[in-house]
C-alpha cells in the first residue's frame, strides 16, 4: 500500500511539473502569434492545462472503467470552479472583465447543463460525444472571431519573445509527454490504492483523481492571482471546465459508450450546474468575486466532497420535484 501511495503521488508531481513545462511555454509561443493574454489562456493555456484530466479520462474509459472517467470530469470542474476559485479570491478578489463574464461565464453553465440533460437516460453514447465535441465549436469559432476583430489594423499587438519558436514546440512537447506519462501511472498506481482502502470507484474518481489532474489548473490561477491577472485566474477556471465537459468527456463517449451512476445525475452534476449559477451571480453583481464568496464556494466544495461518501439528498427532492 505504501509503495502505491508513494507512486501515485510520484504521478501527480509528474503531471503537475510537465503541464506547468507546456503553459509556461505556450505563452511566448502564442504571443509570436499576437494573441492576447486571454485568448491564450482559453485557446492554449486551458486545454494544454487539461491534458492530465483527458489522459486519466480516456485510458479509464479504454479500460472499461467509465465510473472513473465521468467522475474524474465532473470532479475535477467540481475542484476547478469552487475550490480552485475560492483560494484564488481567499489570497485577493478577483476582478471579473465584462468578456469574461459574458462569454466564458455563460458557456460554462451552458456545458454542465448539457452533459446533465444528456446524462438524464442514464448513458452517454457515441452520439452524444459527438454532441458534446460538436457544441465546442461555435465557442471556439466565437473566441477566434473575437481575437481577430483585436488584431484591426492600428492595434499594437504583443511582444514578440526572442527564443525561437522551435524550441518552445519542443519543450511543450515534452511536457506533454510527462503528462501523458504521470497520468497513466496515476490511473495504475490510484486504482491500487483505492481498492486497496476499499474507495468506490466513483468517489475515486471524483475525489482522488480529480483533485490530483486539477493542480495544473490551480497552479496556474493562483500564479495569476498572484501577478494581479485576473482575466487569466478566472478565465483559466471557465475555459478548463468548458473543454473538459465537452472535449474530454466527449472524446470518451466517442472511444466507448458510458453507463451514468444515478448518483451523477441526481446529485453530483445538477450540483456543478448549481455552482456555476452561483458563480455567475456573484462575478455579474459586483463585477468581481470576494473573500466571502470564495468561502461560500469552499462550503459547496465541502458538500460535493462529503456527498462522495455520505449519500445526501438529491437535487431533485430538494426542489420538490
Amino acid at each position: 500500500m505504501i509503495g502505491h501511495l508513494a507512486l501515485f503521488l510520484f504521478s501527480l508531481l509528474l503531471i503537475w511539473g510537465s503541464s506547468d513545462l507546456i503553459t509556461r511555454k505556450i505563452t511566448p509561443l502564442a504571443r509570436a502569434l499576437g494573441v492576447k493574454e486571454l485568448t491564450i489562456t482559453v485557446l492554449g493555456v486551458s486545454v494544454l492545462s487539461s491534458l492530465p484530466e483527458l489522459t486519466v479520462s480516456t485510458f479509464a474509459v479504454a479500460r472499461g472503467s467509465g465510473d472513473i472517467s465521468i467522475g474524474n470530469v465532473i470532479g475535477s470542474n467540481f475542484v476547478t470552479l469552487t475550490f480552485v476559485t475560492a483560494v484564488c479570491a481567499l489570497f485577493r478578489p478577483i476582478d471579473i472583465h465584462r468578456e469574461v463574464r459574458a462569454r466564458e461565464s455563460s458557456w460554462m453553465i451552458l456545458s454542465s447543463s448539457l452533459v446533465l440533460i444528456l446524462s438524464m437516460d442514464g448513458k452517454l453514447s457515441r452520439s452524444d460525444g459527438f454532441i458534446l465535441v460538436a457544441t465546442y465549436m461555435p465557442y471556439v469559432v466565437n473566441v477566434i472571431r473575437t481575437a481577430m476583430e483585436e488584431r484591426r489594423p492600428g492595434k499594437s499587438r504583443p511582444e514578440r519573445p526572442r527564443k525561437g519558436i522551435p524550441g518552445l514546440v519542443g519543450l511543450a512537447a515534452l511536457g506533454v509527454l510527462g503528462v501523458v506519462a504521470g497520468a497513466r501511472l496515476a490511473l495504475d498506481s490510484g486504482t491500487s490504492l483505492g481498492e486497496a482502502v476499499g474507495i468506490p470507484t466513483v468517489a475515486l474518481g471524483v475525489v482522488l483523481f480529480a483533485f490530483g489532474t486539477s493542480l495544473p489548473e490551480l497552479a496556474i490561477s493562483l500564479s495569476a492571482t498572484f501577478k494581479h491577472k485576473s482575466d487569466v485566474t478566472i478565465g483559466e477556471v471557465y475555459a478548463s471546465n468548458i473543454f473538459t465537459q465537452l472535449v474530454v468527456l466527449g472524446i470518451c463517449c466517442l472511444i466507448a459508450p458510458m453507463a451514468v451512476p444515478h448518483a451523477m445525475t441526481a446529485f453530483a452534476m445538477p450540483f456543478l450546474v448549481l455552482a456555476a449559477v452561483v458563480i455567475q451571480l456573484f462575478v455579474t453583481s459586483g463585477h468581481r468575486l470576494c473573500r466571502m464568496e470564495a468561502v461560500g464556494l469552499l462550503i459547496f466544495y465541502a458538500v460535493f466532497a462529503v456527498s462522495q461518501f455520505v449519500e445526501l439528498p438529491s437535487i431533485e427532492s430538494m426542489v420538490g420535484f
